[in-house]
């Protein structure tokens, strides 16, 4: 009994091995030739069985030193299947030289009827790809001399290779084109019953069909004739230099090996003109949909700077000359102005910048009609994600509300990512918003090649998630946070926001931090920016050191304190400079935690706000940033006192009590309701 068990126990093990996920099994310690290896391995029963019954692809496999891409079964259940992937498949993933990972170079060419190339991408000595599928590394470089001893190497992918096909009773065949070829030919092509005529025209009638003919490998993003729900753009649109920036010259771009959004020069990248193109994903429903996009850094007279964005309807088409994608528009064309931009995305449903539109209208549409009228304008549009977080859904019922945040994400401006970069070389960039008194404030990371824009408006931290956007009357980018609608508490605030680390982290190290969670309670807190800290580093470098040192961070708390409002609410500067009116502008008492008699003068001008406080006005760098719990101020200067720190780091103010906190705390209602 115990025998049959553990037999039982061995055969379970090994139909796992056999008929498992990829991840479980293995060629170690395998000895069998390449097509055996196929037969008996459960996880390639796909990829061998269509070897099998296709008589070119056994006898070569039976016969020749090869090569063999196997896409693992996994891999199949990705497809649609097709009833000539017998006829295609088997021979495309088949190459007549046995070549390891190390000795793969550009291309291999296939044993396909004319002998079309795979492309290979070495990303790194373990991460290769051919085409579009990922070699598993550990399931690479099987080595095995067939029956006649002839060497072969096998290699496991996790994708299925696909050839360019014909139509199905096609009059004419096409073997192994180059790109050129392959558009003159798309008639009697499998393209999925897309056509790319207007393109075809106008590249014979500019005479370019030779940078389609070229040898090499490049990448060719080829405009179809026509996509719903994507304007239409006039063809004679389509001049010499928009033609060259479909190019991406000597570089074969397959979707899955391109980094997203790094940008290649494409041949429309000369001294006088820089267009440069790259690839992105986006989730829209159930389904990830690829855009490539064209960047016009430097343009002329007749093509704008700004960026252009195309879906990929038709990706990774292998050509004798590297990869042609076909794509829903022409890049480069800038005809729409912003409100068509927007306009454009009413009928795409899962599109990235539907709920915006949405709102717009849902808040009147006069939004739209805005945006027309102003001749430069830079439009920070919120993404699908972003008005459907959660968080937010109680404020989009008030449309009122709604109407007025809009205007926050509009700059009278044109503001490219280059423009922003620039002015943010010496100072934190800052720009004013349609809204009196809100600033955008702009923050660049650069890393490598890469550069992230973050900005806030409104005290909501978002960031770009793609840029520079162009219509004929400004630049759009898409955001992921809708800005003016406050989302993190006062304590995340703190710990996101890039020019408050230093109070951040006095609250972090003094545990004063620890309360400004609560969402139950409402702060209103001053918050010292990192400059105002450089100040005082400067003006008393002693007292700075001192404390940040640990050992004194409760003096550093007390000091954080006095910039600190506890209460049922929190208070906005229009509030101040109200109590500060009905004061007949003079002091207003601020019941800060600390300080229970602190008293501040408003001022109100056009460059914002600013309080008086020790007989020197100090100007609120940031004001009314909300947050779900309260509302912070970010000002220019620490409130300290020369009294505040003694020869010993004590703190020279005698301590407040319990009694007298709790009395602060009660005072706000007499001054500010």
């Amino acid at each position: 009994m115990k025998s049959s068990t553990t037999t039982g126990f061995a055969s379970a093990v090994l139909l796992v091995l056999l008929c498992g996920s990829t991840v479980a099994f293995s060629l170690n310690d395998n000895y069998k030739t390449i097509i055996d290896t196929l037969a008996w391995t459960g996880d390639l029963s796909e990829i061998y069985s269509i070897i099998e019954r296709n008589q070119i692809a056994n006898t070569t496999i039976h016969l020749r030193s090869v090569t063999v891409f196997a896409p693992h079964n996994e891999a199949f259940l990705k497809i649609t299947k097709q009833d000539n992937d017998d006829e295609y498949l088997p021979c495309y993933h088949i190459t007549n030289v046995p070549m390891k990972l190390e000795q793969l170079g550009k291309s291999v060419f296939s044993e396909l009827d004319g002998n079309p190339p795979i492309w290979i991408t070495k990303k790194s000595p373990e991460e290769i790809y051919v085409n579009q599928a990922k070699v598993v590394y550990s399931l690479a470089n099987y080595e095995h001399n067939n029956t006649f001893g002839k060497p072969q190497v096998l290699h496991v992918i996790d994708q299925v290779l696909q050839p360019l096909r014909m139509k199905k009773n096609s009059p004419q065949n096409v073997y192994n084109p180059n790109a050129w070829e392959f558009m003159q030919n798309a008639e009697y092509l499998d393209l999925d019953s897309y056509h790319t005529n207007t393109f075809l025209q106008r590249v014979q009638n500019l005479d370019k069909k030779g940078v389609f003919s070229n040898q090499g490998g490049h990448t060719f993003f080829i405009p179809v004739d026509e996509v719903a729900n994507y304007p239409k753009v006039k063809p004679e649109k389509i001049d010499v230099k928009v033609i060259d920036a479909h190019i991406v010259p000597d570089n074969v771009l397959f979707l899955g090996p391109t980094n997203e959004d790094e940008q290649f020069k494409t041949l429309a990248f000369t001294d006088m003109l820089k267009v440069f193109s790259s690839l992105s994903k986006a989730a829209e429903g159930d389904k990830t949909k690829y855009y490539v996009s064209s960047d016009t850094v430097v343009g002329d007279d007749v093509h704008p700077t700004g960026a252009v964005v195309a879906e990929i309807v038709k990706a990774n088409i292998p050509v004798r000359n590297g990869v042609v994608h076909l794509i829903s528009r022409p890049l480069m064309i800038v005809d729409n102005n912003v409100k068509q931009f927007i306009e454009s995305y009413k009928d795409r449903e899962d599109s990235a910048l539907h709920r915006f539109y949405e709102e717009i209208m849902n808040s009147g549409g006069d939004f739209l009609e805005k945006l027309t009228a102003m001749p430069n304008v830079t439009l920070f549009a919120p993404s699908n994600a972003a008005f459907n977080d959660q968080s937010i859904q109680s404020y989009l019922l008030n449309r009122t509300y709604i109407r007025s945040l809009l205007d926050l994400h509009i700059v009278n401006r044109r503001l490219s990512i280059d423009d922003i970069v620039a002015e943010s070389i010496d100072t934190r960039f800052q720009v004013q918003t349609e809204v009196p008194r809100k600033d955008l404030f702009f923050n660049v990371v650069t890393n490598g090649k890469n550069r992230t824009l973050t900005l806030e408006g409104g005290g909501v931290n978002a960031t770009v998630v793609q840029a520079n956007l162009a219509a004929t009357n400004g630049i759009i980018h898409i955001i992921d946070h809708v800005l003016g609608i406050p989302s993190s508490t006062v304590d995340r605030k703190l710990a996101t926001d890039p020019t408050l680390n230093e109070t951040n982290y006095l609250g972090q190290v003094s545990s004063l931090n620890d309360q400004l969670g609560d969402v139950q309670k409402r702060f209103t807190y001053f918050v010292p920016r990192d400059l105002a800290w450089r100040r005082l580093a400067t003006d008393n470098p002693s007292v700075y050191k001192k404390l940040f040192m640990p050992e004194y961070s409760q003096v550093a708390r007390a000091i954080l304190e006095r910039h600190l409002i506890i209460a049922d609410k929190a208070f906005t500067m229009d509030d101040f400079r109200k109590e500060a009116n009905n004061n007949n502008n003079l002091s207003v008492r601020l019941p800060v935690v600390r300080d229970v008699s602190m008293y501040v003068k408003i001022k109100d001008s056009v460059e914002g706000y600013s309080i008086e406080w020790r007989d020197e006005w100090i100007h609120v760098h940031r004001s009314d940033v909300r947050c779900t719990n309260g509302i912070i101020h970010v000002i220019d200067k620490v409130l300290i006192d020369q009294n505040d720190i003694d020869g010993s780091g004590a703190i020279a103010t005698k301590s407040i009590s319990a009694l007298v906190l709790v009395m602060a705390q009660c005072l706000v209602f007499y001054y500010f309701n």
